[in-house]
């Protein structure tokens, strides 16, 4: 398959695009981090300029399109709602219809944050409800994505992964923290189903390849606490969770509002696609073995 990746410097896309590689024809767009991606090909493209996305893809001719690009940080959207809305919605729908002229199947990489986080477990039937302008953003980009190409398929997920130098993630960022002995205060009563993106890509490349179209919930078998996540990761990593302190779900002054349980249930991608549960634990062990291999590339893992 000929693969177009737009966002394919950011956290999911690059691992994506690594994955794939080997077996595909892949071909990446990137805004602000230029990287260099054994086997593929990138370009730099701002998803909100129609006529040089339409040239782009036009002269691709993907058989697939993962639109991975988007304004991810919540605050930021929260701050600059018309920013969040031309990224994520209006650049959604911009690149829905190039995948679309091209007779390309789009795969659209949507959050967990269309949901309002009221009950948790979260089926592809129930109503979205997005509670800050991020989710509100993402969830017009699945609109948009299904008007606007016929062939689509929408994820819903939360991840967590390894973002490429000199950018720095949650992760990165938490693993130094442990290691520095700082302490943190984790909610208790905040839930997702955390997937590490290595996982994801794996089951991205299997709906590509199997052309499904629809909306799918993927993340972790089990839902997970914020706190139980922080101690599973300080249990990985050989770090001391001694100073990781359970508190109470608030919202944050000054920060979009966050949903408290946005957990997914992802039975459809297994009944669907034969898609085994995947587990956060695993998933993990996975990233630690990955940011080992990154080396120079990445955050070095001392």
């Amino acid at each position: 398959m000929r693969i177009v990746v737009t966002g394919g410097s950011g956290m999911l896309g690059h691992g994506f695009m690594r994955r794939a590689a080997p077996q595909h024809q892949v071909c990446g767009t990137y805004h602000t981090h230029p990287v260099e991606i054994p086997g593929c090909h990138l370009a730099r493209l701002d998803i909100t300029d129609e006529p040089k996305v339409d040239s782009i893809v036009k002269s691709l001719r993907p058989d697939v399109v993962i639109h991975s690009a988007g304004l991810t940080d919540v605050d930021a959207c929260e701050r600059a709602p018309e920013k969040a809305r031309r990224i994520n919605s209006d650049g959604t729908a911009i690149v829905a219809k190039a995948a679309e002229q091209s007779g390309a199947h789009l795969i659209y990489i949507s959050t967990d944050y269309v949901f309002d986080g009221s009950k948790g477990n979260y089926v592809e039937t129930d109503a979205p409800n997005p509670v800050n302008q991020y989710g509100a953003s993402k969830y017009l980009g699945e609109e948009y994505a299904q008007r606007n190409c016929t062939a689509t398929a929408i994820i819903r997920t939360t991840m967590f992964g390894l973002k490429l130098a000199p950018q720095v993630g949650m992760m990165e960022s938490m693993v130094a923290a442990l290691r520095q002995g700082k302490s943190m205060t984790r909610f208790v009563d905040q839930y997702f189903s955390a997937l590490y993106t290595g996982q994801l890509n794996e089951v991205i490349l299997r709906i590509a390849e199997r052309r499904a179209t629809g909306v799918f919930h993927i993340g972790s078998v089990n839902k997970i606490s914020r706190f139980e996540f922080s101690k599973a990761v300080a249990k990985v990593f050989s770090c001391d969770a001694a100073d990781i302190h359970p508190g109470p779900f608030r919202q944050m002054a000054g920060l979009a509002r966050r949903p408290q349980d946005t957990s997914l249930v992802s039975a459809k991608i297994s009944d669907q696609l034969g898609i085994a549960p995947l587990a956060v634990h695993d998933g993990l062990y996975q990233l630690k073995h990955d940011w080992q291999g990154l080396g120079s590339e990445g955050t070095a893992l001392h």
